[in-house]
């Protein structure tokens, strides 16, 4: 006994086999039911590529110097994102630098201002000693 087949204009899932265009899909018992076939073809139409179809298509015409000139200013254009890329990653790491060393030097500040603060504090009160009566 024969299983019958019919072939699509899409990509047919049954169960977990896939089944690309053109190929044999199983319809029956383990495969589509005829109303699942049906539908594949009222929706994508009936199958008509194969390969004497394909074969037949002509190749669509390419613009060569079109695609070239295309080719040359996208080439020109990658170069000069590169070249922004390069003098950005520079800069930026130039930045992370500069950063690094304000932070240390902002460290520094603020154990300097612990420090006059300190002083600050014992000069009011050598001052307040001074202004003391005797």
């Amino acid at each position: 006994m024969s299983k019958k087949t019919e072939q699509f204009n899409v990509t047919v899932k049954v169960g977990k086999k896939t089944y690309r265009p053109g190929e044999p899909v199983p319809v029956g018992t383990g495969g589509l039911t005829a109303e699942e076939a049906e539908n594949f073809r009222k929706n994508f139409g009936a199958f008509t590529a194969g390969h004497e179809a394909t074969a037949a298509v002509p190749a669509p015409s390419v613009d060569l110097d079109r695609l070239r000139e295309a080719i040359e200013k996208l080439s020109a254009e990658n170069d000069k994102l590169a070249a922004d890329n390069d003098r950005l990653t520079a800069e930026h790491d130039s930045a992370i630098g500069d950063r690094d060393a304000l932070l240390k030097q902002n460290e520094q500040l603020e154990t300097d201002n612990a420090t006059l603060a300190g002083e600050v504090t014992k000069l009011q009160a050598e001052i307040e000693k001074l202004k003391a009566p005797k």
